[in-house]
């Protein structure tokens, strides 16, 4: 692969990761896409996608870097930050039990990209946009159900983001929709799946070295750093864009793009 070559296709990849990521759109499938055109082996693909995860985390780091450190105040008294650590503590532990093994199946014997399982997501969040649409006249946008019930919220959740090691799961999608399932309000669900995937897609990534230390061997350093970088920048921007799009639309119809994206995403042909 020439040098240009390289650089195209980490920024293609980097671009697909730093959007797709926080989209109902599964950004590991995209990539494994992405990888498996440029001469990879559909397994390998889909090792390097869940690897090139762990550089959102970074952006996210930056984005939420309050909510973090509030966190950490947590432990000496603050009780909204103890509240969002326990809800992270339990999406993790959830997500640690369900993702891991389905990452080793799939590594194991993936043949095919599956977009069965993102036509079901998008068929779910159309569910969700007439449930919050005919719920309007109760709840308006601001005054959902955002009281956060930490361990029962972030178990679920967690289940919700385990089960996105799946070709074809949207991590965000997935979250996001179980989030608004459990009663909150589209920038909470929002901002909570975004928390959620710094400790997912760090562990993602780490675990995916630990199944095959190789894997980054297959394309050239240079293709991963451009891939991260781009992935961090692209990141940044997607995030402040959907948190302030999703304050400013009603909650239905926020959904109702979802919707369209997750199943024009999965129609495509491949």
């Amino acid at each position: 692969m020439r040098e240009h070559e390289e650089l195209l296709l980490g920024i293609a990849a980097g671009s697909a990761q730093g959007v797709f990521e926080w989209l109902p759109a599964s950004s590991k499938t995209i990539l494994m896409l992405i990888f498996y055109l440029a001469g990879l082996h559909p397994s390998t693909a889909y090792l390097l996608g869940l690897f090139l995860n762990g550089s959102t985390a970074a952006a996210a780091i930056i984005y939420f870097r309050r909510e973090l450190l509030r966190m950490i105040r947590g432990l000496t008294g603050d009780e909204e930050g103890m509240r969002l650590l326990k809800f992270l503590l339990a999406s993790i532990i959830a997500t640690g039990l369900v993702a891991p093994p389905l990452v080793l199946l799939v590594a194991e014997s993936l043949e095919r990209l599956n977009r069965l399982s993102m036509i079901l997501v998008g068929a779910l969040y159309i569910i969700m946009s007439i449930l919050l649409w005919r719920g309007e006249g109760i709840n308006d946008h601001g005054n959902r159900g955002d009281g956060l019930r930490p361990y029962r919220d972030g178990l679920l959740a967690g289940l919700a983001q385990g089960l996105s090691a799946l070709p074809g799961i949207s991590r965000s999608g997935a979250t996001i929709l179980a989030l608004l399932a459990l009663g909150k309000s589209p920038p909470t669900a929002l901002k909570l799946s975004f928390l959620m995937s710094i400790p997912a897609t760090i562990g993602g990534s780490a675990y995916t070295l630990l199944l095959n230390r190789e894997v980054t061997g297959f394309i050239p350093a240079a293709t991963i750093i451009t891939a991260s970088a781009t992935a961090i920048a692209t990141s940044l921007i997607a995030i402040t864009a959907l948190l302030r799009v999703s304050q400013k639309l009603k909650p239905y119809i926020l959904t109702i793009i979802m919707a369209a994206i997750t199943l024009i995403v999965a129609l495509i042909p491949i």
